[in-house]
């Protein structure tokens, strides 16, 4: 088996959940597996299906990428060495600075996966707010065309914006969706009733949007089944005006729930009717292949990274972004038509099944493995 290393800052606790146990188990079956991330203190933690190098996380943001995706080539190199690494995959570009560094400066015969989740460089500005977008932009640019040119291979979690990329770069590409855990997520025979809207509430996920437009189609059709909201407040300024909106027209069939476990949500999606999105950008949604998982249909926007597969396939209700009317006839077409519901829910789940159920994800890294060293 080969030894494969997953480098980026994915928070992995040194209790990892069930569902990252089930991954690295299942991937067990065929590598040997391997993450360096960010921790609260520098240590390595063995355990019987993966080993995870943390590196003590600085305090500020400007620090935590110079020390993780600029500085720290002599750590990953004796890392690599030292546990005969022969794959590794990033995060996304940016993280794969240093291992195409290291197999360059070393001539080190390794193959590097980049995954990427849609224009990672758009997300990584509309997440920050600063100044010096431009400037980042440029250099962010500089680094993934650097990165992107000599890598092994693409990994993408949205089946065009992958080819378009490996295409630009002349790279052999695979696209398969980020790990869903399939033992948590499944259908369970439950009454379902009320909407449900699962992210983090920031403007880039449309949040405000579905409460305004929510409220509205509640009021002109009577319409008294909840809109329940999952997830965290990670803009101040923006959830205030989104509880502001609810307090002023004194709106009592919109609750917020916090942020929920994935053992929880896989209560809350078979229960529910419809899931809700409003995003603006993608790559490929995991809410949505959750939920399918558990035969929740979704109304969702006609964005990248939806439109494909999600609304071509099935299971998956589309409306143009921020079109009130277009969101308001689908959203009615779907309360009334008992049909519709049914169907949209066997199509919902079967394509989530397809994306990511058991075995998918190891099948997909051993295909991956085969690309790479044919």
């Amino acid at each position: 088996m080969r030894n494969l290393l997953f480098y980026g800052t994915t928070n992995y606790g040194r209790n990892l959940t069930n569902s990252d146990i089930l991954k690295f188990k299942e991937l067990s079956n065929n590598f040997n597996n391997f993450v360096m991330t960010f921790g609260i203190k520098s240590e390595e933690i063995n355990h019987s299906y993966v080993s995870i190098s943390y590196i003590k996380k600085p305090k500020k943001i400007i620090n935590q990428y110079l020390k993780f995706y600029i500085f720290n080539l002599k750590n990953l190199k004796n890392f690599c060495i030292d546990k005969n690494i022969q794959i590794i995959s990033a995060k996304d570009p940016i993280s794969g600075l240093i291992p195409i560094l290291f197999k360059k400066l070393y001539k080190k015969d390794i193959k590097i996966i980049i995954e990427h989740h849609g224009d990672f460089l758009d997300l990584l500005l509309n997440q920050r707010t600063t100044k010096l977008k431009l400037p980042i932009k440029t250099i962010a640019l500089m680094i993934s065309n650097f990165v992107y040119k000599n890598c092994d291979l693409i990994r993408g979690v949205e089946k065009e914006y992958t080819k378009e990329v490996a295409t630009k770069y002349n790279k052999i590409n695979h696209y398969f969706p980020a790990w869903v855990d399939y033992s948590v997520f499944n259908k369970k025979d439950k009454e379902r009733r009320n909407l449900i809207y699962v992210g983090n509430i920031i403007p880039r996920k449309g949040t405000f949007f579905i409460i305004e437009n929510f409220y509205k189609f509640s009021v002109k059709y009577g319409f008294n089944e909840k809109l329940l909201i999952i997830g965290e407040s990670q803009n101040a300024k923006y959830f205030k005006k989104c509880m502001d909106f609810i307090k002023d027209n004194n709106i009592t069939n919109i609750e917020f729930l916090g942020k929920k476990s994935s053992v929880e949500l896989s209560e809350l999606y078979p229960s529910s009717r419809l899931l809700i999105m409003a995003s603006n950008y993608e790559g490929l949604p995991r809410v949505l292949i959750e939920s399918g998982l558990c035969a929740t249909p979704s109304l969702a926007t006609k964005i990248q990274g939806i439109e494909s597969p999600f609304g071509s396939s099935g299971g998956t209700l589309l409306y143009e972004l921020n079109d009130s009317n277009k969101f308001e006839k689908q959203l009615k077409s779907f309360i009334e038509n008992k049909n519709l519901q049914t169907e949209l829910q066997k199509q919902a789940y079967k394509l989530s099944s397809e994306l990511s159920g058991k075995d998918s994800f190891l099948k997909n890294w051993k295909y991956i493995e085969e690309k790479i060293y044919e």
